[in-house]
């Protein structure tokens, strides 16, 4: 049996109504005393759900079925008259319903009534009313279709229930103040941001020069925040550059390493990154990469990483920072899941969603956290400044700073962080007609070369180096709503309408 009780007002706020259950059990008819009370409860979409019995157990004959539960806040108040609009079966039910009595009995008279059957939104009214005095009134319906149910509509005189209006618009206000949380989170990170990221930003000056003492590993870590995949390629082509092997192009998808007679590096992480290829031979093919290359990969990052906050261009007091902003948000998204059927159980998803936005909002203001020290600000700074040059660079005003010897280096020693900045095709377009002679560290597979040419060369090799750096990996019921509304059923009313609702089914 599924019950709502979230209802919209004017579309957009939540009006609650408390759901208590004081008993849930069955029996096989005729024997009431022998009651079964096998039941699971849980919630979805603004929905109690009440399962009862067993799903992998077939009873056989007739069986009555006692859910006995109390809404709060379920009555309108209006000028004139005091309303209950009750959705008495529901019209989400998945089986025919062949009759439906409902006893209602009102605190006071009765001073109209009406009756609604049909789908949602049905003004039809096969239905009747008996009435058994004292206030009471009993409601009839027969031969209700799937998704069909039975909604009452009962005045009595203005008074007759206490009224709770505040009550609820209190609790409507507590039920939705949830929403508000992620506008809190945004002021308050907007507050804190300026006293957790310190670094000041620094001019921006053009340089065609490296930082002295880095290679495009801690140059690609300092300026992305990270070790990315991308970036080792760029080393291995510093590698290249340097004479530690050259690059092959066998075909259009695929390249082989071939170490030359130099010695290996012996900067820590160049020499990981240099093991790890060549742990096979002296020639290793792309495209039959070591499928453990990942964990070069993988001790290639932790290296860098450690060595970068060894060397203090990042700073830890600023990482613990981030990571206790990262675990509060993560805590956060762990209680909302484990919690959401308690949120929708007690009518306030506006608070899940509230918690767990916040939380998702807390978890990327922690990965933003600048946790460079001052001595990686400035690297930072002056790698935008390369940056800057690599993106402004025309062939004119290199052919002009340098003789064709000390330009073609130049490309070189600036081809690896443009890479890096995303910005190597651009570099190399700009040495297409300077550059056409093949460099001893890389090997064509035609007979024509420029630079533009081999540099999409190398972005396939990219891929490939890419593909290899991570491991390789070996319906819901509520579609539709089948509540009601908190409107009045004498204006507008229909089948469906109303508080109470839901539907049902079998197992």
């Amino acid at each position: 049996r599924e019950i709502p009780v979230n209802y919209r007002v004017g579309g957009s706020f939540t009006r609650p109504t408390l759901l208590k259950l004081n008993d849930l059990y069955y029996f096989t008819k005729g024997y009431p005393s022998d009651t079964y009370s096998s039941n699971e409860r849980s919630s979805s979409n603004g929905y109690t759900i009440f399962k009862i019995g067993d799903a992998d157990t077939t009873i056989i004959g007739d069986y009555t079925y006692v859910l006995d539960y109390k809404l709060k806040y379920a009555i309108n108040y209006f000028d004139d008259h005091d309303e209950l609009y009750l959705n008495i079966t529901g019209t989400g039910w998945e089986v025919p319903i062949n009759n439906v009595i409902a006893n209602i009995t009102i605190p006071g008279d009765i001073t109209k009534k009406l009756c609604y059957t049909g789908a949602t939104d049905s003004t039809a009214s096969d239905c009747t009313f008996k009435d058994l005095g004292n206030n009471e009134v009993s409601v009839t319906a027969k031969s209700l279709a799937t998704y069909e149910g039975l909604t009452v509509v009962i005045a009595m005189a203005k008074g007759t229930i206490a009224d709770t209006t505040n009550q609820q618009r209190i609790q409507a206000v507590i039920t939705n103040l949830g929403i508000f949380l992620p506008i809190l989170a945004i002021i308050a990170i907007i507050i804190i941001s300026p006293r957790v990221n310190k670094n000041k930003k620094i001019t921006i000056i053009p340089n065609y020069d490296v930082p002295k003492g880095m290679n495009p590993l801690r140059s690609g870590f300092v300026y992305k925040k990270s070790l990315l995949n991308s970036t080792i390629t760029s080393q291995i082509i510093n590698l290249a550059i340097n004479k530690y092997l050259i690059i092959k192009q066998v075909s259009n998808k695929n390249y082989d390493l071939v170490k030359t007679e130099k010695e290996a590096p012996t900067d820590p992480e160049e020499k990981i990154l240099y093991d790890g290829l060549f742990k096979g031979g002296d020639t290793v093919s792309l495209k039959s990469l070591s499928t453990s290359f990942y964990t070069t990969v993988a001790s290639l990052k932790s290296s860098t990483e450690r060595r970068m906050y060894e060397e203090e261009y990042f700073s830890k007091t600023q990482k613990n920072i981030s990571n206790r902003f990262l675990a509060g948000g993560f805590i956060g998204i762990f209680l909302c899941v484990v919690s959401a059927t308690y949120w929708s159980m007690n009518a306030a998803m506006s608070w899940f969603w509230g918690i767990l936005i916040s939380a998702v909002i807390i978890v990327i203001f922690a990965s933003q956290i600048d946790k460079k020290s001052p001595k990686g600000n400035e690297l930072f700074y002056e790698l935008e400044g390369l940056k800057m040059y690599i993106n402004t660079a025309e062939k004119k005003r290199i052919e002009f700073h340098n003789d064709p010897k000390k330009y073609l280096g130049l490309f070189e020693k600036l081809l690896p962080y443009a890479m890096i900045f995303g910005l190597e095709k651009k570099w190399a377009k700009e040495f297409e007609d300077l550059y056409t002679e093949e460099p001893y560290w890389y090997q064509g597979n035609t007979n024509m070369f420029n630079a533009y040419l081999m540099m999409n060369a190398l972005n396939h090799m990219n891929q490939q180096v890419v593909a290899h750096a991570t491991p390789s990996n070996s319906a819901n019921g509520f579609a539709s709503s089948h509540g009601g509304s908190g409107g009045s059923g004498f204006s507008g009313g229909s089948s469906g309408g109303g508080f109470g609702g839901g539907g049902g089914g079998s197992w």
